[in-house]
């Protein structure tokens, strides 16, 4: 409900103990560092190589990546893998180890497979370059020139054969069909050598393409091989390659159990780069290091329990922020609100001395989601398969949030989908309390008080802030003023009692006298009567709630027309059950996808655009701890 509160922290310590210091706060994961003034403090910095790290993580990550081909698990396995453990004691003995040749070994089968790969794209081009000329009957080196005469191999367009042939009638020329498309024509072209202008620029102007063999398929040939005799020679070469790309495949499959052993590796490099790289904002001199950063509150008695062995040689201070600092942002919420942190967080994080506004939404974004989806049996599907993956897959961080997240939604679901939609398009009567599809202005009715009550919500947690920062006529006179206005007027459109009229008025006039701020009394007058205008804003935001019925309706309608399909198709003889079935499972599992898409997304720009606008104000930094990270591993004290 809160942001948790933080603090700044210095430390100093002596420089034995700089790698000791820093895996210590490593395994904590506590401090936010931040780069230490040196030039202020007068200190110096020790730059740190990480090049040679990240090199070697580059080729940690490619040899991963290569190898995760021959890796053979099926989706339940991935999906329910449980991350390798280290412990401190095995991340020294695996910065020990020399992984260098296994590198060079995976790295080395790549290449050659690739090398091999090439080679039999190359035969390949060849051989489909050679099938157009199989039907030429000579050695391959009989097709030269003589001393009179120039021999040619071509393509041209059969349309400017035909002419070819009537324009060259007269001249030394000869030519010899090989091959005929329905497009194409092969040819094997003979003219005289004193012609030789003249037919190429003949040959020109009908399109002729000439074809030459290339140094491969010529020695292939040897000295009486034909077009045939090439491409069998090819076809064999191709065959031992591809025998040879079965025994590298082989290797490959025997080098998947080192993948682990890789995984490992490169995530302990994965945190000694970033070890190396935080350790260039300590500042130091000849005998000490000195260290600055963020720290929450609660996490102080932590830090020293941490450094307590090392006490006579570390010295911490601590501190609240400055009036000029801009801390990091740390979301602390109960753990019923803990998974709403999401969508705070894809707004972005609140300003330093603002509201968190994660449980204020939480219980809107909970009827939204519900009341869009309208539907239980898809709810339960949600929440049970949620729950299963975080029980049995033990997932962590923000994917283990967001599954939280998605269990509470489909027990949201089940709820309102029971009371106003049904049971996989089935509604049980006697527990609703509102039929959207029979009665869909009573559900548009409940979808604008629910928009008023949260637009009206988030003007009365403006009045809160604003108070907090200490703007009390801001805070009483207009934010007060719409908190009476807005209700009032509703109250007396309904009713039609003058108490209401009054209180919109003594509303409106708080507005108008005090929202403007200019000291013109003229100018503060019509500055503040302008502002009334805003109303209409007001307006806007509560009918765009509408779209619950939308949502809600669309989900309902789309689960019906699926049951009346399967009903359709259970009248088709004997396959009927397989069709309806089939329609049951797809239909249902696709309205289901669309529907809770739709219900997040759209509940979602609800909280960002009609909710958060009122009083929200984003823009602080996340925390981000100097920690373990991990992509394969779990690490472990």
């Amino acid at each position: 409900m809160s942001v948790a509160d933080i603090q700044k922290v210095h430390i100093v310590a002596h420089s034995g103990l700089k790698k000791t210091f820093i895996n210590s706060l490593q395994e904590e994961g506590l401090l936010q560092i931040e780069k230490a003034d040196f030039e202020t403090l007068g200190l110096s910095t020790h730059f740190t190589e990480v090049t040679t790290v990240e090199h070697q993580l580059h080729r940690l990550s490619h040899a991963l990546d290569y190898l995760s081909r021959w890796e053979k698990k099926g989706l339940t396995e991935k999906l329910f893998a449980q991350k390798p453990q280290i412990s401190s004691q095995e991340r020294e003995e695996i910065l020990r180890q020399d992984f260098v040749p296994l590198l060079d070994q995976v790295e080395n089968l790549e290449k050659e497979k690739n090398d091999i790969d090439s080679h039999i794209r190359f035969l390949e081009k060849e051989e489909e370059f050679l099938r157009s000329l199989q039907s030429l009957e000579l050695p391959i080196k009989s097709v030269a020139d003589t001393d009179t005469t120039e021999v040619v191999v071509g393509v041209m367009p059969l349309a400017s054969f035909k002419e070819l042939s009537t324009e060259m009638g007269n001249e030394a020329f000869w030519s010899h069909i090989i091959s005929q498309g329905k497009r194409n024509v092969h040819l094997l072209l003979i003219y005289l050598k004193s012609q030789r202008e003249h037919c190429r620029q003949i040959l020109k102007d009908k399109n002729f393409n000439p074809l030459y063999f290339t140094d491969t398929m010529m020695e292939k040939a040897g000295d009486q091989g034909e077009v045939t005799d090439v491409i069998q020679a090819l076809s064999e070469e191709k065959a031992l390659k591809e025998r040879k790309l079965v025994l590298l495949e082989n290797k490959g499959k025997e080098l998947v159990p080192s993948r682990e052993q890789l995984m490992r590796i490169h995530d302990v490099l994965l945190n000694e780069r970033e070890k190396r790289l935080t350790s260039r904002n300590l500042g130091e001199t000849t005998r000490t290091i000195f260290l600055e950063g963020w720290i929450k509150t609660m996490d102080i008695s932590r830090l020293e329990a941490k450094l307590m062995p090392y006490s006579d040689l570390v010295q911490c201070y601590f501190r609240p922020p400055l009036p000029e600092e801009d801390p990091p942002i740390i979301l602390e919420n109960p753990k019923i609100g803990k998974p709403f942190e999401i969508i705070t967080k894809l707004y972005g994080l609140p300003q330093r001395g603002t509201l968190d506004p994660t449980l204020y939404l939480a219980p809107f974004f909970f009827l939204f989601v519900g009341l869009t989806v309208s539907e239980a049996g898809y709810g339960l599907l949600v929440a049970l398969l949620s729950f299963l993956y975080l029980k049995f897959a033990k997932p962590r961080g923000g994917l283990r949030q967001f599954l939280t997240l998605m269990v509470i939604l489909g027990v949201a679901t089940v709820i309102l989908g029971t009371l106003v939609g049904g049971w996989f398009g089935f509604p049980i009567r006697k527990l609703m309390i509102l039929d959207p599809l029979k009665d869909p202005v009573s559900f548009l009715i409940l979808s604008l008080v629910l928009g008023f009550i949260q637009v009206w919500f988030g003007t009365f947690l403006n009045m809160l802030s604003e108070i907090k920062s200490k703007d009390y006529l801001q805070a009483i006179f207009v934010q007060g003023g719409w908190l009476i206005l807005l209700p009032s007027l509703v109250l007396y459109a309904l009713m039609k009692q003058s108490v209401w009229g009054i209180l919109a008025l003594v509303g409106a006039a708080g507005i108008v006298f005090f929202a403007a701020p200019s000291r013109n009394p003229l100018a503060r007058f019509f500055g503040g009567l302008y502002s009334l205008y805003d109303i209409s804003r007001y307006l806007a935001d509560v009918l765009s709630y509408s779209r619950l019925l939308a949502l809600g309706l669309a989900t309902s309608v789309i689960a019906m027309v699926v049951n009346t399909l399967c009903q359709t198709a259970l009248g088709i003889p004997w396959v009927g059950w397989l069709f309806a079935a089939l329609i049951f499972v797809g239909g249902h599992l696709f309205n289901l996808g669309i529907s809770f898409l739709g219900g997040f997304v759209h509940s979602m720009r609800l909280q960002f655009v009609e909710f958060f606008s009122k009083f929200y104000k984003s823009g602080g930094k996340p925390f981000k701890p100097f920690a373990f990270e991990s992509k394969y591993v779990e690490f472990i004290q």
